[in-house]
C-alpha cells in the first residue's frame, strides 16, 4: 500500500467517486443511518476487535479531528508498565483488551494457541476462562470510555467489532466502569448497547 492512493486507484477502476475512512468511523456511520444509533445525534461507536477504535458522531456529523486521527482510544495508556504496543508506547488499551491479547491469556491454560473465533466460541458456550478475560477487557475499555464520556457527553455508545458479538459479557463491565468513573451527570446521560448491525456495520 505504500505509495498507493487507495481512493484514486479504486475510483479509476470502478469509474465511481471513492472515499477512504477508518473502519470505526464507517461503523459509526452505518449505525447512525441504519442501526442502533438511528435518530441520535451524539454517539460513540466502539469497534472492539484486533485493535480498539472509536467512531465519534457529534451533533449528527462524523468527527475526524484535524488530521483524521480522532477516536484512537486503543492507544490510551492503561498501564505504564504494560506490554509494548505496535505504536511504540507501553500499556495501551489494545495491548490489554484487544482480541489477540485475550486469546494469548488463555493459551497457557489450553496448551495451544487459539484464534479470535475460538475465543468467542468458548465465551458464548460458557467457558469460564474465556468469559473472565473478556469481562476484564470490558473493565479496561470501560475505564477509558468513562473519560470519553466526560469529554464528549454522548447519549449513546454502540459496541461493535468481533468482541462486541459476545454481548453482555463485554457490555456489563463497560457499563459498570462508566458508571463508577465518569462524572455522574455524563454517566446518567449515556446508554451503552450492542451493535444493531453486527459484523456488517463497517461494510454497510
Amino acid at each position: 500500500w505504500i505509495g498507493v492512493r487507495a481512493a484514486d486507484e479504486l475510483g479509476s477502476r470502478l469509474s465511481l467517486p471513492v472515499e477512504v475512512d477508518n473502519d470505526a468511523n464507517l461503523g459509526a456511520l452505518a449505525e447512525l443511518h441504519w442501526g442502533a444509533a438511528a435518530g441520535r445525534s451524539n454517539v460513540v461507536y466502539l469497534k472492539v476487535s484486533t485493535g480498539i477504535g472509536a467512531g465519534l458522531v457529534l451533533d449528527g456529523r462524523l468527527f475526524h479531528g484535524s488530521g483524521g486521527m480522532a477516536g484512537e482510544i486503543g492507544h490510551a495508556i492503561v498501564d505504564e508498565q504494560g506490554p509494548v504496543c505496535r505504536c511504540g508506547k507501553r500499556g495501551c488499551l489494545e495491548t490489554l483488551a484487544g482480541a489477540p491479547a485475550l486469546a494469548e491469556l488463555l493459551e497457557p491454560r489450553l496448551g495451544r494457541s487459539i484464534s479470535t473465533a475460538e475465543l468467542l466460541s468458548l465465551a458464548t458456550s460458557g467457558d469460564s476462562g474465556a468469559r473472565r478475560v473478556i469481562a476484564d477487557a470490558g473493565r479496561h475499555i470501560g475505564g477509558v470510555v468513562a473519560t470519553l464520556c466526560d469529554l464528549f457527553n454522548p447519549e449513546l455508545i454502540v459496541v461493535g467489532g468481533e468482541l462486541g458479538r459476545v454481548g453482555e459479557v463485554l457490555l456489563d463491565p463497560i457499563r459498570e466502569q462508566v458508571h463508577r468513573n465518569a462524572i455522574p451527570a455524563t454517566a446518567r446521560d449515556v446508554e451503552i448497547v450492542a451493535s444493531g448491525l453486527g459484523a456488517r456495520a463497517e461494510l454497510l
